[in-house]
């Protein structure tokens, strides 16, 4: 079993499907309550005014939205960081657009890199062996 650290009481635990120990899940439920109250209430608020709102930590509400336990209903909702359009996700922080360019540009530098690899080494600043013997192999007025 993988071993984590909880994320309300920092002990060391036996992880399985949550990030919170099995000791701490009654106050983290208690805290979802809290939570869910709060936003029943007042629901375009950000993390901030509803951990202050329930009364519990900003961090517990973060972990709420990441499991989708309870879900961000804000105006404005998240922006994309390179272009400031509406992001895919809270988790992604990006537009569908520029997620795609960022893809181009990994795709573009990754088969670079694999073209690189792919040209055999100079030795002594010499070319290679088999470079040096298809040379020979050449007529003179061939090229």
């Amino acid at each position: 079993m993988p071993l984590a650290k909880c994320a309300r009481c920092k002990k060391m635990f036996n992880k399985e499907d949550s990030p919170i120990c099995r000791h701490c899940i009654p106050a983290e439920e208690a805290d979802y309550d809290k939570v869910r109250a709060a936003l029943e209430k007042e629901p375009r608020l950000n993390a901030e005014e509803v951990a202050a709102k329930a009364e519990v930590d900003v961090e517990c509400v973060k972990r709420m939205l990441e499991a989708g336990v309870i879900e961000a209903v804000t105006g404005e909702g998240v922006r994309c960081g390179m272009c400031g359009a509406p992001a895919i996700s809270a988790s992604k922080r990006l537009c569908q657009a520029c997620l795609d360019k960022l893809n181009m540009d990994m795709a573009k530098a990754q088969s670079k890199i694999r073209l690189g690899m792919k040209k055999p080494p100079e030795i002594g600043g010499k070319a290679d062996v088999h470079q040096a013997f298809d040379a020979k192999r050449r007529v003179p007025g061939d090229r």
